[in-house]
């Protein structure tokens, strides 16, 4: 959706995209040192409850925590990817 969009834009309009949306995003590189780090990776990508919810059960004990080395790169695709949705529509509002 976004790439179909993104095509539709001025060319300054698409360079002001790609500047929010790199300033947006997160990193695999620092979401797997967040995870190494007593499992800071829900908290880098903003999902507070999870991260809490996490902490309190130890990593699901552990058994979460290995699973979790596994979805990594799942989480933060899919955090950027909702990231590049409201880049997008903050983008259509405002050159509006």
């Amino acid at each position: 959706m976004v790439s179909n969009e993104l095509v539709l834009l001025s060319q300054q309009q698409q360079i002001a995209f790609r500047e929010e949306y790199e300033r947006r995003s997160k990193s695999m590189t620092v979401c797997y040192l967040a995870w190494l780090l007593l499992g800071w990776h829900y908290a880098y990508l903003r999902k507070w409850g999870v991260q809490v919810l996490y902490w309190v059960t130890a990593g699901g004990f552990l058994i979460w925590m290995f699973i979790d080395l596994f979805r990594v790169p799942s989480l933060v695709r899919n955090y950027n990817k909702d990231v590049g949705v409201v880049v997008m529509r903050d983008l259509r509002t405002i050159s509006r």
